[in-house]
């Protein structure tokens, strides 16, 4: 829905998540809505870094005007293979290890 040629274009992302949050809280005030994202893994996954790290970008613009929480699934093999693990959790508040450990990504 919002990506072209392999990019995400950022004003139909944004149109395309603010229409997905809207119809999650079906008019009720102050919901709260926890999207789960696994696009970036999958971009990754399929050698599309640029692409990847682009999608994260936009999700963090989206939560600067609208309230939600995102939750990512990542499979962190493709990312220690690669070396870019920092890259993707410094777009991130918190990360939690695969044995469960919660850290502040600073």
């Amino acid at each position: 829905m919002f990506m072209t040629n392999g990019k995400a274009e950022a004003e139909a992302f944004e149109n395309n998540m603010c229409e997905v949050i809207k119809r999650a809280c079906r008019g009720r005030p102050n919901c709260t809505v926890r999207v789960y994202g696994e696009m970036v893994d999958l971009l990754w996954k399929n050698g599309e870094q640029e692409a990847a790290i682009c999608l994260e970008m936009l999700w963090n613009q989206l939560a600067n005007t609208k309230a939600f929480s995102l939750l990512c699934g990542y499979a962190m093999g493709h990312f220690y293979k690669d070396a870019s693990v920092q890259e993707i959790c410094r777009h991130h508040t918190h990360v939690v290890s695969a044995d469960g450990e919660m850290s502040a990504v600073a």
